[in-house]
């Protein structure tokens, strides 16, 4: 099994994601008013940059208004949670419009776009002008989703750790067992040619004991030991051949235990990543 990483490799990578964290903190994603065009009008929406890819942000934000409560539903290319409050303070409920859309030229950042109505009105009906506060709840209520995406797609990152680390174990223990194989092969290997051995030296002591012999005796031993010769040469090719396979395959498991190490200290760091 893959050693367990050293008490300084462990310390080295949560200084490190304790320094990503301030600084992710320290400039985590804000919401911003914009404009989408809707049906030939542009509508006032919130909208907000996040670092995570599209079908996370996606699943995340599904999840967060599913755990509150709310189904979504889709129209004209939104997906649309009804008779939504924006904030607890809130007293008329809204129908919340999302549209979440890779970030052009990176594929890693999605876009938010939030565009907010009262409970059942028509999106052309909607004033031009916000005179209610509703786009500044609409920011704060993207911005507050940000904790839970990030918790999210950590989650995400920590499933595709697993399956990689889960793979790396899988393929070490691959050569673990192949290396048990190939040592239970050596020996019986051995076993056979301490036994060929025996077997030449007791074929030997017969041609000697046989060599007043008639020709036919003679030619049935010399045959014999003919034969045992060439199985002990055999046996030396499969030894050497099943030895230079061990090497490799220990070269192969030294190499694994480390790659195996490795994708569990990666998975350690996302881990103390969410505890932070």
């Amino acid at each position: 099994m893959p050693k367990l990483p050293s008490m300084k490799k462990v310390i080295l990578l949560l200084i490190t994601f304790i320094v990503v964290n301030i600084t992710t903190h320290a400039q985590a994603p804000q919401a911003y008013e914009g404009k989408m065009e809707y049906q030939k009008t542009f509508q006032q929406v919130a909208s907000i940059d996040l670092p995570y890819q599209k079908d996370v942000t996606e699943d995340a934000i599904n999840d967060y208004m599913n755990k509150k409560g709310f189904k979504s539903s889709s129209s004209k290319g939104f997906t649309v949670f009804r008779a939504v409050k924006l904030d607890d303070a809130d007293a008329d409920a809204s129908d919340l419009y999302f549209k979440i859309e890779k970030k052009k030229k990176d594929k890693d950042y999605s876009v938010v776009t939030l565009l907010a109505t009262k409970a059942n009105m028509d999106i052309l009906t909607r004033p031009a002008m916000d005179s209610t506060g509703q786009m500044d709840k609409a920011k704060a209520f993207l911005t507050n989703l940000v904790p839970y995406v990030e918790e999210h797609n950590t989650d995400v990152e920590i499933g595709k750790q697993q399956d990689v680390l889960k793979k790396a174990q899988k393929k070490l223990n691959g050569y673990v067992s192949d290396s048990t194989d190939l040592e239970k092969k050596i020996r019986n290997l051995h076993s056979d040619e301490e036994q060929n051995k025996s077997d030449i030296l007791k074929q030997t002591n017969e041609i000697q004991s046989n060599i007043t012999a008639g020709d036919d005796v003679k030619n049935k031993s010399q045959k014999r030991m003919n034969k045992l010769l060439d199985e002990q040469d055999n046996i030396r090719k499969k030894l050497r051949k099943a030895q230079a396979d061990l090497d490799e395959t220990k070269n192969d498991l030294a190499s694994q235990y480390k790659e195996t190490d490795k994708q569990q200290q990666v998975l350690d760091a996302i881990k103390a990543k969410k505890k932070m």
